[in-house]
């Protein structure tokens, strides 16, 4: 047995150097070749034969396989170190390895603060199964997807991070990649926040706001219903925007959006017609810009109802076209009204001033149809001036209404005309008839006019029956004897109430009114988009009513003397030469001394009446370049004096002077007065008057 095991053995030896022969012949070979090798040597040593036996093993590729392995391991230890990714490596119940990028993550300064570190540890998730999953999940599936994690660091800061896992199984590990997403979350939170606060704003927003995509709407805010009539976003969302559109409108919008679109520009703003869900035409301001994050042809548009806003802008040119062509009409008027009252002063018949007056009515109104009737107790008709035929629905409505009893200077309209009763003479109805609808009568400026002017005329009869009754008993009593002092006050009296009322008529109608259109013309010539050139046409116009206006005050003001009692004779008559110097071309020197007397209302208008008479006859007849007037009192009287420097008179013929140049308004005044007057004058050497009044 022995035998056989030697004998085995030394077949083992034999096989075993022949193979080292074998082993060291390729050695031998790759030596000579100058090439390196890399091996294994075994001795075994032979007591037997007190020898070693050396056997070589190759391991050059092994090496070289360890070698790259190792090499390929510090690699990718040192891409692990570098990595900005954080990453850490779990096993069994304690973090092992963290790169620094992790270290950093969790605020460590050496690796030895988180190593042996269990996950409980840092995550701050509420859910306890959560640790349970995870390894649930890497068992079964070898990774962990990615999830959301909120974790501490180690300075007690929060952060958000999303881990990765996956598991070796060779080294019963888990590697972990951290990604640390706070800024983003942030980020994101304040983008959902912007958005939430966006959208709410839209929601809110009194401005329509309709969303489209690819021509159609994708989002309409509450105000774009209401806008647009819709019950609910249904009615919008999905149609196509003609379909909102005027067909006036459609191709102007149409390639507005277009240019949104394929430009990617915010479009002008522009004017438009829609069309509302119930079939309403509305106009809108619109103006479409881009919204490029949200895909292309995507935009978004603001729209503004200006309906109303339209219909004032339309209503406010319409406006402006009435006063612009109210302004010649105006101006006819004034002038009509101006023409007229300067024709009227010097009328003294009834029958030049109601042909006068026909005349004026048929110029402005632009007809023929104008006739002046008069209708006595027994409603007869007579045509007096004017066309001959009188429209039978204005007759009628005459006598339906009472031909006495008609409003005075008030127009009345008729299915064939106008009429406007101008006022009564000794029983008789005086009426102005236009045989025909005018469309100026329509117009409140035109009707103003006519009544104004009527008014005028039915003064003017006032005076005209006033005038002519006192001038008939004038007749007859100068026919028989000298006029008595007490009808002289009494004319006078008269006279002067009738000056009144006339002063107060033309300052309450004709000068009220014009200064009514006055301050219209100032409120219009304010508005800044008034032309120049305009502006100064206005300008002139605006001059001429005060011209006018201070023409019918300084009338008034003769006609009755402002304030004569409150302000005193003396006041007053300083205000009347101030007055008259700006007119005349003589100077004026007034001296007033001892008036202490009390003067009645005769007494101060009779003294203010001659000096008006005085200084109009200077102003007419005298040719003096200085006139003087002294008013002085003395115990029981008062004087007035007048002395000019003009052309004088022949007193020699006393009748033929009192009866010209005004002189015998003066002497009937003293007169009535119980006065005493004297008249001084020869030609070239000027004129003096002394008065002598009872105080």
């Amino acid at each position: 047995m022995e035998w056989d095991m030697i004998d085995s053995l030394l077949w083992i030896m034999c096989f075993i150097l022949f193979a080292g022969l074998t082993v060291l012949l390729l050695d031998r070979r790759r030596l000579r070749s100058g090439n390196r090798v890399e091996a294994e040597i075994t001795g075994i040593y032979d007591e037997y034969t007190d020898a070693a036996i050396h056997v070589f093993f190759d391991v050059s590729e092994r090496k070289k396989m360890e070698r790259a392995l190792k090499e390929s391991m510090e690699r990718y230890r040192r891409l692990v170190e570098l990595s900005p990714a954080a990453i850490a490596v779990f096993k069994d119940k304690g973090l092992i390895y963290l790169n620094p990028s992790c270290m950093k993550l969790f605020g460590a300064s050496r690796m030895e603060e988180m190593i042996g570190s269990h996950p409980r540890s840092w995550l701050l998730e509420d859910d306890p199964d959560l640790i349970a999953a995870c390894r649930d999940e890497i068992l079964q599936h070898g990774f962990i997807t990615a999830k959301e994690l909120r974790i501490k660091r180690l300075n007690g800061g929060i952060i958000d991070i999303v881990a990765n896992a996956i598991y070796d199984d060779q080294s019963d590990t888990v590697e972990i990649v951290f990604e640390d997403i706070t800024e983003r979350k942030k980020v994101e939170q304040a983008l959902m926040e912007s958005e939430r606060l966006n959208r709410q704003i839209i929601e809110i927003s009194p401005v329509a706001m309709l969303l489209h995509q690819d021509y159609r709407f994708t989002y309409a805010n509450p105000h774009a219903l209401l806008l647009l009539g819709a019950a609910s976003s249904d009615e919008i969302v999905g149609h196509r925007i003609g379909e909102i559109t005027h067909p006036d409108s459609h191709e102007l919008v149409m390639e507005y959006v277009e240019d949104v679109y394929e430009q990617q520009g915010t479009s002008q703003l522009g004017w438009h017609r829609m069309i509302r869900r119930d079939g309403k035409v509305i106009d809108v301001e619109a103006v479409t810009a881009p919204i490029p994050f949200m895909g292309a042809k995507t935009a978004v548009t603001i729209v503004r109802d200006i309906t109303e806003r339209k219909k004032q802008e339309d209503d406010r040119r319409y406006a402006e076209d009435l006063v612009r062509e109210s302004e010649d009409r105006y101006f006819r008027l004034q002038m009509s009204l101006d023409q007229f009252s300067s024709d009227s002063f010097g009328m003294i018949k009834e029958e030049d001033l109601n042909c006068r007056f026909v005349r004026e009515v048929r110029q402005v109104i632009g007809t023929d149809l104008v006739s002046f009737i008069e209708v006595d107790h027994h409603t007869n008709v007579t045509v007096t001036h004017g066309g001959p035929e009188i429209a039978d629905s204005i007759l009628e409505t005459i006598f339906e209404l009472g031909p006495h009893q008609l409003p005075i200077c008030e127009l009345i309209d008729t299915l064939d005309g106008h009429f406007v009763k101008i006022g009564e003479i000794r029983g008789i109805s005086c009426i102005l008839c236009i045989g025909e609808p005018s469309p100026f009568l329509v117009i409140q400026a035109t009707r103003v006019w006519l009544e104004t002017i009527a008014r005028y005329v039915s003064v003017l009869y006032d005076n005209f029956r006033v005038i002519g009754d006192l001038n008939r008993e004038l007749e007859q009593i100068a026919s028989q004897q000298r006029t008595p002092v007490w009808l002289l006050r009494l004319i006078f009296q008269l006279s002067e109430k009738e000056r009144k009322n006339l002063a107060q008529d033309l300052h309450d109608a004709a000068l009220q009114d014009q200064i009514v259109w006055y301050r219209k013309l100032d409120q219009l010539m304010t508005a800044p988009e008034l032309p120049e050139n305009l502006h100064r046409e206005l300008e002139k116009i605006k001059q001429g009513l005060l011209d006018v206006m201070y023409q019918i005050r300084i009338t008034c003001n003769e006609l009755r003397p402002p304030m004569l009692r409150e302000l005193g004779l003396e006041r007053s008559l300083e205000g009347l030469f101030e007055l008259t110097q700006l007119r005349s071309d003589y100077a004026i020197r007034f001296e007033c001394s001892g008036l202490n007397h009390p003067m009645n209302d005769d007494l101060l208008i009779g003294l203010y009446r001659i000096v008006q008479e005085m200084l109009a006859n200077a102003s007419k007849h005298s040719g003096a370049t200085q006139v003087v007037i002294k008013l002085f009192g003395s115990q029981d009287r008062l004087c007035l004096n007048y002395a000019d420097n003009g052309v004088g008179m022949n007193v020699e013929d006393t009748e033929r002077v009192f009866s010209n140049m005004g002189v015998y308004g003066i002497k009937e005044r003293v007169r009535s007065l119980n006065g005493e007057v004297r008249l001084v004058s020869s030609p070239d050497q000027g004129l003096s008057i002394s008065i002598s009044i009872p105080a």
